[in-house]
């Protein structure tokens, strides 16, 4: 296959799953090489497709997940090579689990509340990860960036995972990624709000039938407006991806 196939708006998925995923966390890790992994869902390429901004902090990541169901139908109309999901919050886990490594961890974003309380529950659920620091994600931007920067700095964090949402996260790694002295920098959206236990996530059933989204708006019925946006944006990629290729030709 090459790599062309693995491309959707000519970005690069990432399609090889969790084991080599977390083989390549290890590297940069070990090899202390800047290592961003941000989790694009079909809203986040939909904004891609207006705002070359957005577009251009997307493709400086190093690894790009593709995050969204609608992604794989994406690319199984298309019959590219992204094959199955692969999610900032199952990053969480697959890392967390592991039996042959500790990772020094550094949270970022959220409401204080919520954030305690997964400190907490990483404790119980994440063997493998010895929690360095942490920072809500109500911070104030202008006068309170350089400190939080230098926390975690300080705290000797080897992964920083990021739970700001969608774009403050995207754009606080690549506005400060070069500044941070963590290796590895993981945007995990909402994942914060399911460990602490604030919010249930789907079960596995719901998970592999492509429904998660249907249990996350039972919970937050104030995502419907934002998901009834998601075929528009499905249809968008598809045209775009269309004419795509049909100027190549």
């Amino acid at each position: 296959m090459t790599k062309r196939e693995n491309k959707l708006l000519g970005l690069l998925f990432f399609n090889q799953g969790y084991t080599n995923l977390i083989l390549q966390i290890n590297e940069a890790i070990t090899a202390k090489k800047s290592c961003s992994i941000i989790t694009p869902t079909t809203e986040i390429l939909g904004a891609c497709l207006d705002d070359q901004a957005i577009y251009g902090i997307i493709s400086e990541a190093q690894i790009l997940l593709p995050d969204s169901v609608t992604l794989i139908l994406l690319s199984r109309l298309l019959r590219k090579a992204i094959t199955r999901r692969l999610t900032g919050i199952d990053t969480i886990y697959e890392l967390g689990r592991q039996t042959t490594r500790q990772y020094k961890v550094y949270l970022l974003g959220a409401q204080q509340s919520v954030l305690d309380q997964t400190v907490k529950r990483a404790g119980e659920l994440f063997p493998a990860f010895k929690i360095v620091g942490c920072q809500h994600g109500y911070f104030d931007a202008k006068t309170e960036t350089d400190k939080v920067i230098k926390h975690i700095n300080d705290s000797g964090a080897e992964i920083l995972f990021i739970g700001m949402g969608f774009p403050r996260q995207e754009r606080f790694i690549s506005e400060y990624g070069k500044q941070i002295l963590a290796p590895v920098k993981i945007t995990v959206g909402g994942s914060y709000d399911v460990i602490s236990g604030h919010l249930k996530r789907a079960p596995r059933w719901m998970q592999n039938s492509g429904l998660e989204w249907l249990f996350r708006l039972l919970q937050e019925p104030t995502r419907i407006f934002r998901m009834s946006l998601i075929p528009w944006y499905l249809l968008k990629l598809l045209s775009a991806e269309i004419q795509h290729k049909y100027d190549r030709h």
